[in-house]
């Protein structure tokens, strides 16, 4: 979709560009056709407001091009505000949970081992119910 838009707007890019070139200027000075020969081209009263309409029309099409294609290539992440979550603001005194130590020196719990057994006697299983 965005790739049918985007050669619409060039299209209409280049066919704006166009149209302005070949607009009579509003001064004396030749234009792309150089002096009054622009009005000639389409015909002497015709032309003026042909080429005007048009370029009317481009520049709204080019517009509404530009701003679909901003639509169209937006990322969809989104906002806090439109997500509805409500937001609650740190007190100025709150700290962080404790939190248990992590490190190495931490004491920790001996794995349980069995008893000897006495002299002569094999070690016996344990036993399970």
């Amino acid at each position: 979709m965005i790739t049918v838009v985007a050669v619409v707007h060039l299209i209409v890019c280049v066919l704006l560009i166009a149209l302005v070139l070949l607009q009579d200027p509003k001064s004396s000075g030749g234009g792309i056709f150089g002096g009054g020969g622009a009005s000639s081209l389409l015909g002497a009263t015709g032309a003026v407001t042909f080429l005007t309409r048009l370029t009317r029309y481009s520049a709204v099409i080019f517009g509404v091009t530009c701003l679909v294609l901003t639509l169209l290539s937006r990322s969809e992440t989104g906002s806090v505000i439109d997500s509805g979550v409500p937001v609650t603001a740190p007190t100025a005194g709150a700290q962080a949970p404790a939190t248990a130590p992590t490190d190495a020196t931490a004491p920790q719990a001996a794995p349980a081992t069995q008893e000897p057994a006495p002299a002569g006697k094999a070690p016996t299983e344990p036993k399970t119910k």
